[in-house]
């Protein structure tokens, strides 16, 4: 069944003196309205994740895992005293374990504390990350499968080099809140159907600008727009508002909102090109690995920097951990998850999930492990040693070589 309905939208915006003015015009925008059941088409019970979903770090997809395991080592000389500095170090158990993956190859560690940090852990965010990936798309997929729709929205806003990071988030999540308790915004939700949301938090560091915090969301509608004009409008009037109600700076009308369809999402995240095969669910959940842009650089990124020298770029860092701790990356509206009968697991708990198809390779000893975790003071012959210590070392050994290369490995090391 189609309908049409005309909505009234200030499209018009000038930042001056922090006032919000605008010209109301009627518009008109029509769109489908589809019947969405609990079932896909399928049969298939909403939102079940597929048998071969990964939960070792080894498949998480993005940077290199030795990357992940390099920027890890440099967190752990930044910050010595926090749970990253640990993480797949300090023994919690009787032994380590180390598991091979029967459907990937890969190996992984069982057996030690991990930090489940999507903010200052490199490996910990990539294994995080992509069992968030699989419970967005499982939740997109069947979604769009029942006849609804998913738009990917997100919200930026100006800002100045001299602002701290920690000030424009509280700002931030201020305006955030007014948005969303805003009538307009409830009214806005009842005309599209809106079922709810996923909000992601992202931030990168330009020398021209400063920090640049901005949100990604999808929308779950229970309608098919045609035209997203409409709604764009709509949306960054309001958001308008709520920027120069908390200070923060006014959003530009070419780039303050953005909205965009399922069908769409691949041209907006292919800005990145790190991963071809992304989805609208990729451009949320792997912030941990995007490239700065212009310029810009992601947290990571400042590592990267610190590593060659660049001493601001660790006092960057710094603020930009002081700044998220505590914030959740990823949060789903009330009852959204269950809709598509997915469990709300921590990022720990994540962090902690087993591989229960991987296969034991070898069990190292506490006195071995404190040999292969010790500071390498010398610089290996093998390229791909990421920093200061040889676990990645022996997992590609174990990878390749088995039980016997790890053994002749430790052998060398007494």
């Amino acid at each position: 069944m189609s309908r049409s309905i005309y909505v009234n939208s200030k499209v018009t915006s000038k930042n001056v003196n922090s006032k919000v003015t605008g010209k109301n015009v009627n518009s008109k925008v029509t769109f489908s309205r589809l019947n969405v059941s609990k079932k896909a088409p399928s049969g298939a019970p909403l939102g079940k994740l597929p048998n071969h979903e990964p939960t070792s770090d080894s498949k998480a997809s993005g940077d290199s895992r030795d990357l992940r395991y390099k920027r890890q080592s440099i967190v752990s000389r930044l910050l010595p005293d926090s749970r990253t500095a640990n993480c797949l170090k300090h023994v919690v158990s009787d032994k380590v374990t180390i598991l091979k993956s029967k459907e990937f190859g890969k190996c992984h560690y069982s057996g030690l504390m991990t930090c489940g940090s999507v903010w200052t852990c490199p490996v910990c965010a990539a294994k995080i990350s992509e069992k968030r990936k699989i419970e967005l798309k499982s939740a997109v997929d069947e979604h769009t499968l029942s006849g609804g729709s998913v738009l990917l929205v997100t919200f930026t806003h100006s800002h100045k080099r001299e602002e701290s990071l920690q000030s424009l988030l509280d700002r931030q999540s201020k305006a955030t809140q007014w948005f969303y308790r805003h009538r307009t915004y409830k009214e806005l939700k009842q005309r599209y159907m809106k079922r709810g949301r996923v909000r992601a938090l992202e931030v990168n560091y330009g020398h021209a600008n400063g920090w640049h915090p901005h949100m990604h969301e999808l929308w779950f509608l229970d309608v098919n727009l045609h035209d997203y004009s409409i709604i764009r409008s709509e949306i960054f009037n309001l958001w308008l508002k709520a920027c120069s109600r908390f200070d923060l700076g006014l959003p530009s009308e070419k780039h303050g909102v953005d909205v965009r369809g399922g069908e769409d999402a691949a041209n907006y995240v292919s800005k990145f090109g790190t991963e071809d095969a992304w989805g609208i669910e990729s451009e949320l959940t792997k912030a941990n690995i995007k490239k700065g842009r212009n310029g810009s650089r992601s947290p990571f990124q400042l590592l990267d920097d610190y590593e060659e020298g660049d001493k601001q770029s660790a006092a960057l860092f710094v603020e930009y951990v002081k700044a998220f701790k505590g914030k959740r990356q990823l949060i789903w509206s009330r009852g959204l998850k269950a809709q598509f009968e997915l469990d709300d697991l921590t990022d720990k708990e994540v962090a902690d999930l087993k591989d229960d198809k991987a296969e034991i390779v070898i069990s190292i000893s506490y006195p071995d492990w404190e040999l292969i975790r010790r500071p390498r003071r010398v610089r290996s012959s093998i390229s791909s040693l990421p920093g200061n210590d040889s676990r990645l070392l022996v997992l590609q050994l174990a990878e390749n070589g088995g039980s016997a290369a790890v053994n002749m490995f430790l052998k060398g090391l007494k």
